[in-house]
């Protein structure tokens, strides 16, 4: 292989680059994977705007109606960890890669 890979893929790659290239080059793609892991996700329909709940981890989203003459639509959300994300999906442990990264 020549030169950083443009696409990792599992948890063999992310293995290889930090193997075989300098932390300057892998130590990114594995700090990319511990920011992707929060996210707002929506966790319900609110009947009223002034019903959710609004600080750091918490969020109202909406306010347009879908439709004239419809009543506007409002959503919780909360910036929380997603267990769909890549850090999961490829098999590694939050404590593992913070590891890699200390």
């Amino acid at each position: 292989m020549i030169g950083f890979p443009k696409w990792l893929n599992t948890k063999e790659d992310y293995a290889y680059v930090k193997d075989n290239f300098s932390p300057e080059q892998w130590k990114p793609v594995f700090r990319e994977l511990l920011d992707e892991r929060m996210q707002w996700l929506n966790t319900g329909l609110l009947q009223n705007e002034s019903d959710g709940i609004t600080d750091e981890t918490h969020k109202v989203v909406g306010g347009d109606a879908d439709m004239p003459g419809t009543t506007p639509q409002y959503y919780q959300y909360e910036y929380m960890e997603d267990s769909n994300c890549r850090l999961f999906q490829l098999g590694f442990t939050v404590e593992e890669v913070e590891g890699y990264l200390s």
